[in-house]
């Protein structure tokens, strides 16, 4: 697969490679927000097999979604529209083939009709994957997923799962109708692939499309609700998607063989000095990172750079596209940036052993610590020898051990770490739940053991000198002490990660070392993955206060810079730079972990009134 760009839009672009080459090539319309996370590895798989079977394929992001340029704002969705033509455009032009299929997923497959209903006749076939049957259907699902969500509502905005469409876009959004767009598109072959007792269309429509001369034929999407669930869970419907590429080749044109360009852009540019390139690193060059740069790169003598890595197994966008944000904004401020895919994560190669079967096992194992270590040595590459790296969950565990591993990392910036030692027994699930088997009644007593021995630990160590081992957790972080490394703890209010800390460095870290660059505060909201967009956007004002006070982030922006973090803000009037008073009106809970922290321990932070240090 190889990286493109065309317009504001990134994508990869799969060429064919089956014994037998087609003249068709297949263009993949995404599905939206929280689904894009949970399918993407299959999404990916499924351009494979295309491409396996000699049509050229090519999946791509939205203008404002993904790795595309822009963020989310008015009028999105004919931008989203308009794009699946361009990637047609695209397709035809750079792979050399004759006709174009569309395959869409979920709001995907909406859009690829509407796409089609734009350009009638154009399209030669149309998969439909688990499409609702219209917009307005689909709208009403997201607004469900809202009202269960914790995220709260701005003005002419919804968010779903940390992903947001504005009013402008729902207007639109429920004038599209699945049927209304198949009847003017006049597509010759149609596929619909629906869950169980979920039709796109009734028996009714179907016929219409039939006497309008398409081919309609319907598949069952068996394993749907397991392909879109979260992505640590997600199994991909290999069966679905076999017929599928059968159903693609069976009428595709033979004898024209599509072409393999040589050359590609890679660069993309997503506003005034700022760019992003994929770029490949690791064994074999099998993982995948996408660099973001400010115009002007400061040396790294100047200030490191950063390495955001996966939280859980969803790829390097993160969840609600946190990392992307991160990334665009520190190029704003002039610091290069690396988000990354670990091995068998998102666009990253699988395993050598093959495909990972139980993915938890494997994000918090050695082969996690070796892909940091390989992103650090692909920014030694580029001359950077000093990286501060961020995560959230899973993230925060590779990140913290990875340090204690190599003294290229002076920095950490760490969101509901799990624990600090998984082998004392604490550690959350991944969705921030319960420990795996934990015994409710034995809670209290193994927490008291824990803080005795961390206690008699960090006492001996103080006092005597001298590293018992009593407390792992208290060891390491007077190892990172010695460094001066960096670090930043930051909690949503009422995580389980917060009984660690407490564990190892009693209430509220009130025992965190007091001499070393360590902050811990408690972040407005529950969600242990950060998706409401308000919790991502006090962890990322939390991580540049720190980068300014510890790693010389500039405090200020010229006039051309803040044009630019204003437009990647996603235009919907919240500015995202620069240091802002915190809201004075905070959930009970956040509110009283914070003054627990405050009563514990005295603030030392000019910029942040509620951190510990």
């Amino acid at each position: 697969m190889m990286p493109i760009v065309f317009g504001d839009c990134r994508g990869w672009f799969h060429p064919a490679r089956g014994a037998t080459a087609t003249a068709r090539g297949v263009v993949l319309c995404a599905p939206y927000g929280y689904d894009v996370l949970c399918t993407h590895r299959g999404w990916r798989r499924l351009a494979e097999q295309l491409a396996a079977a000699g049509m050229p394929a090519l999946r791509f992001d939205y203008p404002g979604t993904g790795d595309s340029a822009g963020d989310e704002a008015p009028h999105r969705i004919e931008d989203w529209i308009a794009s699946i033509g361009a990637a047609s455009d695209w397709l035809r032009k750079e792979a050399g083939v004759a006709e174009i299929a569309l395959c869409g997923l979920r709001l995907g497959a909406i859009l690829a009709a509407a796409s089609a209903a734009r350009r009638p006749g154009t399209i030669a076939a149309l998969t439909l994957l688990a499409s609702p049957s219209s917009g307005r259907a689909y709208q009403r699902q997201l607004t469900l997923v809202a009202r269960i969500g914790a995220a709260a509502q701005l003005p002419n905005w919804l968010e779903s799962a940390g992903f947001r469409l504005h009013e402008t876009d729902l207007h639109v959004l429920r004038g599209l109708d699945l049927g209304a767009s198949l009847e003017v598109a006049g597509v010759r072959q149609i596929l619909m692939v629906s869950p169980p007792r979920q039709p796109a269309l009734g028996a009714a429509a179907l016929t219409r499309l039939r006497i309008l001369g398409s081919t309609v034929e319907e598949l069952p999407f068996d394993g749907h609700d397991a392909y879109l669930t979260e992505a640590h869970l997600s199994r991909i419907p290999d069966a679905v998607f076999t017929q599928v590429v059968h159903w693609s080749f069976k009428e595709a044109p033979r004898g024209l063989a599509a072409r393999r360009p040589a050359l590609l852009p890679n660069v993309l540019d997503c506003t005034e000095g700022v760019t992003e390139k994929f770029i490949r690193f690791g064994r074999a060059e099998g993982l995948v990172g996408v660099l973001c740069e400010p115009a002007v790169i400061r040396p790294a003598a100047d200030a490191p750079a950063v390495i955001v890595l996966n939280t859980g197994v969803n790829y390097h966008i993160g969840k609600g596209r946190l990392a992307v944000r991160l990334a665009r904004r520190l190029a704003v401020l002039g610091t290069t940036s690396l988000r990354v895919d670990a091995t068998g994560i998102g666009d990253s190669a699988e395993a050598p052993e093959g495909e990972i079967t139980d993915r938890l096992k494997t994000i918090f194992d050695a082969t996690a610590l070796d892909d940091v270590h390989a992103a650090l040595d692909a920014l030694e590459k580029r001359g950077f020898t000093r990286c501060v790296v961020v995560g959230v969950c899973s993230g925060a565990h590779n990140a913290f051990h990875a340090a204690l591993r190599d003294t290229r990392i002076v920095g950490l910036a760490l969101a509901n770490l799990p624990a600090f030692d998984r082998r004392a027994g604490g550690a959350s699930a991944l969705d921030g739940g319960p420990p795996p088997g934990e015994v409710l009644a034995l809670r209290r007593p193994r927490m008291l053991l824990r803080r005795l021995a961390a206690e008699a630990d960090r006492w001996i160590a103080e006092r005597l000198g001298l590293e018992l081992g009593l407390d792992r957790a208290g060891h390491w972080l007077r190892t990172l002490q010695q460094r001066r490394t960096t670090l930043l703890l930051a909690y949503s209010a009422g995580d389980r990660g917060l009984r660690e800390l407490r564990a190892h460095f009693g209430r509220g870290g009130r025992h965190l070392p007091r001499n070393a660059p360590v902050q811990a505060v408690i972040l407005d909201g529950s969600d242990h993955s950060l998706n409401p967009r308000s919790m991502q956007q006090d962890f990322l004002e939390q991580i540049e206060a720190h980068l300014r006070l510890h790693h010389g982030l500039k405090p200020g922006l010229d006039g051309a810079s803040a044009a630019s973090a204003q437009a990647l803000d996603g235009r919907w009037g919240v500015p995202i730079l620069g240091w802002r008073p915190r809201p004075a009106v905070r959930s009970q809970q956040a509110g009283q972990e914070r003054r627990n922290l405050i009563a514990r321990h005295p603030t030392q932070s000019p910029h942040n009134r509620e951190s510990v240090r």
